[in-house]
Order: structure tokens, then C-alpha cells, then sequence
């Protein structure tokens, strides 16, 4: 089999570009690094070889890409041998250490971390992976860049994480007439045309289109979102500053048959007799069960009870009540009142909700009740489940500014290493509860009967 029917013709296109700058906005899952590995096998064991440096995003992905080029000096008859790791410089927590490869010409390829340490005083290939997720971008490429001043090459690709990153900069300088770089870019679509899903499947045929249509899906289930697939399938950056839910998707869920929350503050308990009150408002019932999502402040952030009815796959809200520096005897009451209407509640238990949620269960069941701590996990599966019931056009919501305004504070974000975060702009107002208590609500309505959650 020769080279050319071997890689795909991306894969071809970025072996044959003998540029000495070389950046690529790239698609996960296409096989870019594994390609990039037997470039860097190529450079380094001919006769007249290199040093390569190579870095991604985190350890993991270093380690894969030694085992890479330990695959292609095996298949290419190259003698090498595996170093396993090496420190570079230093001592102790602050070493700078790297997996290293040596060939039998003496030239060694090193798979660093993250760290811009690593590239100081250091000369040959720099080859950059997932250049869009490194934590200290900036300054890893200023030690970097002068790596290949003696005429080496230099390769640059990432999936796209936001506008603000340097990536997104350099391919941008990268598209400029009279640009140095010579740029590439491929989509998951791109690589689907070229024969990926054939590649991947093993198929001697061209993948049909439910094939194609599978693996899609499954690309679209790992990102989680469409903003997330838009950036690392699509190579489309999105802006970090933009909201997560968007106002033109709120308000086509809204419903003018939704009533408007209902506010208490906490000087307005003083006129009740709570302990005969039973909050226990007229329903507007459309055969649907009933499902309440909580999440707990007490006086920087609101305490919301937000209720769901589902009715097929329609999410309807009957009651939002906004509890404003309210006790937390007289937010229980409320609980009271309502977990016996319910078929299924998830209650913040983080921090100060714990006791709440923790009574809640004990008097209710935990069958009854979820208690439920808001990890970065946790956030991002109630963030993403109720983006796509956005999507899907099934709530009813409050036609409300101050409900639009709630759901829309919501920011996604990636974190340096590389894990989505989600949370909202605290103001005068809240923090997002009703935004969280619509989520923990909705996730309720999907829960199953086993108490698996599942998303929708």
C-alpha cells in the first residue's frame, strides 16, 4: 500500500504542503495528530533529521502521540527507541519533563506538556497541538516561536475554543494576503467526504448515509451542544462573551397562557400565618405530571421553586415562586406545600441548601426527592439538557423580562484545561436561579422511574 492511498486526502494534503509555516483549523476526530506523528518520524529519523518539540493541551495527549510515533518508526523500519520520561531541566515539582523518543541518528522527538518552560533554549521543529486550549497560549508561544529561528519548520492545528484565543488570531493572520503561513482547514464534513467514516468503519465501501448520519450524531453527543459542536467539529469560533440561550430562542418558549412568578420577599411573611398556609395554587391541568426543581439562597441569591407539567413532550409551567431573602423555616413551608403535588423534585443541596434538601428527602423520599450538588458535571448536563428542550421549542415559560433576562445571563466557557464550565452573571437580581431551577425542573420531568437521569 503506498502513502497516498493510505492517508486520507486531508491527511495527504497536509504531508505534501512542505511549507515551513504550517497552521490548520482542524475537527476532533479526523486523525490529526496520528498524521502529524509520522511527519515528525519522518523529519527526525532521516539522515539529515531534526529535533521535533511537540506540546498539547494536557499529559494524556503527549503520551498518545509518542505511542503514535513509536507505531510509525516501527512501520517505517526505523530504528528507535522509547526514552520513557526524560526531565529536561530543573529538579523536583518545577522539572520540566517530556516523553522522548531517540532515533539511531541521535535525533529525539519530545512530547512536552503544557509548560512554555519547556521550550526555552531548546532548537528544532515546535509542533503545536490543540493550540486553541493551552493554558498560558501567549507565553508558550513567544518561548516557542524562537525554537525555529535556525530555519526549522513549525506546525500549529487545534479544534476552535472561542474568539479571544491566540489560535483564533493566528489563523486569522494566517488568511491575510502576504501571510507566511500556509493555512489549512477541515471540517468533520470535509473529513467525511474525504473517507473517514469508511476509515474508521473498516468499510470496503463508501459509507452510506446512515452511516454518515450515525456518526454525526455521535459527534454531536460528544459535544453536548451546538455551540460546542460549531467550534470543535465545524472550525466555526464562537464568541465568549455571547449567552449560552440566546433571547430570540427564550422568547419562542414563552406562552402568554404561562402565568408570571410569583415574588415574596422576606418582609412578607410577617402578615402570614405560615404554619396553617399551605401554598396550594389553582392549576391549569393538562393530564400532564407534575415535576419541581429548586435552587437554594438565602441573601445574595433568590431561592426558585420552579414547576413543570409535562404533557408529552411539551414542558408547561403553572408556578414559578421567587422567595427574596426569605428564612429558610418559611422557604421550607413552601417545599411543604408543594412536594406533595409533585412525581419528582431536584433540590440544590450545595452549600446552604443542604439541610433543606436533606429534610426535603427525609419527609418526601428520596424517591420522590433528588438531591443534587452543582459540580462543573452537574452544571453542564442541566445547562445542555435545557438548551436543547430550548432547542426542541418544548417549554412554555413565563412571558416575564425578568425570567428572559435570568436565562440569558448564562455563559459557556472552557476552562485552560480544557473542561466546559457553565454559570451566570450574578447582579442585583440573582445568580441564574431561575435559569437553574428551570433546569433541575426539566431534568426531573426526564427522570425515569429508576431514578437514571437521562438527557434529552
Amino acid at each position: 500500500m503506498t502513502r497516498e492511498s493510505y492517508f486520507l486526502p486531508y491527511q495527504e494534503a497536509w504531508i505534501k504542503d512542505d511549507s515551513r509555516l504550517k497552521i490548520a483549523e482542524k475537527s476532533r476526530r479526523i486523525g490529526w495528530t496520528y498524521v502529524q506523528a509520522y511527519e515528525d518520524t519522518v523529519d527526525a529519523a532521516k539522515v539529515a533529521g531534526m529535533d521535533v518539540w511537540f506540546t498539547s493541551a494536557d499529559l494524556s495527549a503527549a503520551r498518545e502521540y509518542i505511542r503514535y510515533v513509536e507505531q510509525w518508526a516501527q512501520l517505517l523500519n526505523k530504528a528507535a527507541r522509547n526514552l520513557g520520561e526524560v526531565v529536561l531541566e530543573g529538579d523536583g515539582e518545577t522539572a520540566v519533563k517530556a516523553f522522548v523518543v531517540e532515533f539511531a541518528n541521535g535525533k529525539r522527538i519530545h512530547a512536552l506538556s503544557s509548560n512554555p518552560k519547556g521550550f526555552r533554549s531548546k532548537g528544532g521543529k515546535v509542533v503545536i497541538d490543540e493550540f486553541g486550549f493551552h493554558e498560558q497560549a501567549d507565553e508558550l508561544w513567544r518561548a516557542a516561536a524562537p525554537s525555529v529561528l535556525w530555519g526549522y519548520p513549525i506546525r500549529v492545528f487545534s479544534s476552535h475554543n472561542g474568539k479571544g484565543s491566540r489560535f483564533y488570531r493566528m489563523c486569522q493572520e494566517a488568511l491575510q494576503p502576504g501571510s507566511k503561513w500556509s493555512h489549512h482547514k477541515v471540517t468533520i464534513l470535509d473529513a467525511i467526504r474525504d473517507g473517514l467514516v469508511q476509515r474508521i468503519k473498516g468499510l470496503k465501501r463508501p459509507a452510506n448515509a446512515e452511516e454518515v448520519q450515525s456518526f454525526l450524531e455521535e459527534c454531536r453527543d460528544i459535544a453536548g451542544d451546538s455551540e460546542t459542536f460549531e467550534q470543535e467539529f465545524m472550525c466555526n469560533p464562537m464568541d465568549g462573551t455571547s449567552s449560552y440561550i440566546p433571547y430570540g430562542l427564550i422568547s419562542e418558549n414563552e406562552s402568554a397562557q404561562v402565568p408570571e412568578p410569583l415574588v415574596i420577599k422576606g418582609e412578607d411573611v410577617h402578615g402570614l400565618d405560615l404554619g396553617n398556609y399551605q401554598p396550594r395554587p389553582e392549576f391549569v391541568r393538562r393530564g400532564g405530571n407534575l415535576y419541581l426543581g429548586v435552587d437554594i439562597g438565602r441573601k445574595r441569591d433568590l431561592t426558585v421553586l420552579w414547576l413543570l407539567e409535562r404533557v408529552g413532550d411539551t414542558l408547561w409551567c403553572p408556578l414559578v415562586v421567587e422567595l427574596h431573602q426569605v428564612k429558610f423555616r418559611y422557604q421550607y413551608r413552601w417545599l411543604q406545600g408543594l412536594l406533595p403535588l409533585v412525581a419528582g423534585a431536584e433540590i440544590d443541596e450545595t452549600g446552604i441548601g443542604a439541610q433543606l434538601a436533606e429534610d426535603a428527602a427525609d419527609e418526601f423520599g428520596d424517591g420522590r426527592v433528588t438531591k443534587v450538588t452543582f459540580t462543573a458535571e452537574v452544571k453542564r448536563d442541566l445547562a445542555v439538557g435545557a438548551k436543547r428542550s430550548f432547542e426542541d421549542l418544548a417549554f412554555r415559560l413565563p412571558a416575564t423580562e425578568t425570567v428572559r433576562r435570568d436565562i440569558n445571563k448564562i455563559r459557556r466557557t472552557v476552562s485552560p484545561s480544557g473542561n466546559v464550565l457553565f454559570a451566570g452573571e450574578r447582579d442585583a437580581d440573582g445568580h441564574a436561579d431561575r435559569f437553574w431551577a428551570l433546569a433541575l425542573a426539566r431534568r426531573a420531568a426526564y427522570q425515569r422511574v429508576t431514578g437514571v437521569i437521562v438527557t434529552l
